[in-house]
């Protein structure tokens, strides 16, 4: 958008679109799955999909990715993985359960034809977050969110005791931004 690019969201959470809309109001938002989208054949460059193609059906959605992009266009998945040392190591260990790329299969979540082989990048970066920013994240997660209110307490004053121990106001969080690439053949579709 600010590069002058044309985006449209899709997401079948209505929360999840909403707290999108508030923060990038001239976005275009669409309610729908990966899976059947209801856009346009050929109308777009691009599809990225952020931390969900292990929710996704491969098959399906691969399908829907190739009826989207014009020739030549690219599906690309990307998932970002904290890189954790020392307290936030073991901040992140109180959370039971995989989240993200640890769900991802390479062989059973890679694009299926008519794409071609994936090329894989990985970007390592960092941001500084408000403390109590940090700790909200880790209530967004799966396995917090599937456990019982004790464990849920449990965790959320362990927690604490780690964040007051170590941080101040702000965490400075450490990632590795991993994307896999597909592309959709140039002779694939008709233009």
């Amino acid at each position: 958008m600010a590069r002058g690019l044309s985006v449209v969201a899709v997401d079948p959470s209505a929360s999840m679109l909403a707290v999108l809309s508030a923060n990038h109001p001239a976005l275009t938002v669409v309610r729908a799955s990966a899976e059947d989208t209801g856009l346009p054949d050929r109308s777009f460059d691009s599809i990225f999909v952020a931390q969900a193609w292990h929710w996704i059906d491969p098959v399906a959605a691969s399908a829907e990715a190739a009826r989207l992009l014009r020739p030549g266009g690219y599906l690309t998945m990307i998932w970002n993985r904290r890189v954790l040392e020392g307290w936030q190591a073991e901040f992140d260990a109180l959370q039971e359960g995989v989240r993200g790329i640890d769900l991802v299969d390479e062989h059973d979540s890679a694009a299926r034809p008519p794409f071609g082989n994936r090329r894989e990048v990985t970007v390592f970066w960092q941001r500084e977050v408000p403390a109590d920013d940090f700790l909200l994240s880790y209530t967004t997660h799966s396995p917090f969110l599937l456990a019982d209110p004790a464990e849920q307490a449990r965790r959320m004053g362990a927690w604490r005791t780690l964040l007051a121990a170590n941080a101040g106001d702000a965490v400075t969080e450490h990632y590795a931004s991993v994307a896999w690439r597909f592309q959709l053949p140039e002779g694939d579709r008709d233009a």
